[in-house]
């Protein structure tokens, strides 16, 4: 290229008035053309497993490690036949809202959810087996506790699966 200089046209958007792009960008702060470089850098990577999604997982009904293809195929057969064996265990959800009594019992476990009635009032809960996060149980209490990819909530007079985190406002 040599000493030949290239003009890029700018036009301002205030006075609009036509300079070169180059001669604008030196005067900027580099803070600001450091933040833009990264920007377009970030757009031009492929998405990868971050931090929210590890690349080895655990079954919620085995408690194997495997990839998350894996995961994918096996799990709800899993979590399944895992719910099962559980009927004669007490169950405590969570994330829930508070509540003095919180044992359910599983009613029936079907193709890709499960039925829970509240012991203390005889209400249902239907929650889809792709919810279940984590069974832990405590054999000598026959407690099994579920965390659920979503929180139980009361709503005045039955009790609901809401999202475990506010959704993020629009805009």
């Amino acid at each position: 290229m040599g000493d030949k200089l290239q003009f890029f046209p700018y036009e301002c958007p205030d006075c609009h008035s036509t300079r070169n792009a180059a001669e604008v960008a030196k005067q900027l702060d580099y803070a600001i053309l450091a933040t833009e470089m990264a920007r377009r850098k970030g757009r031009r990577q492929t998405p990868h497993a971050g931090p929210g999604r590890p690349s080895i997982v655990r079954c919620p009904g085995c408690d194997v490690e495997m990839s998350s293809a894996e995961l994918r195929e096996h799990r709800m057969a899993c979590v399944r036949d895992y719910l099962k064996s559980l009927l004669p265990y007490t169950i405590h959800l969570c994330p829930k809202d508070p509540d003095p009594f919180p044992d359910f019992r599983i009613e029936r476990v079907d193709i890709d959810e499960v039925v829970l009635r509240k012991i203390s009032s005889t209400a249902q809960l239907c929650i889809e087996l792709r919810k279940v996060a984590e069974i832990t149980l405590d054999k000598p209490t026959k407690i099994a506790t579920i965390r659920l990819l979503v929180r139980v909530a009361w709503d005045g007079d039955r009790w609901l699966l809401v999202p475990a985190r506010p959704a993020s406002p629009a805009g």
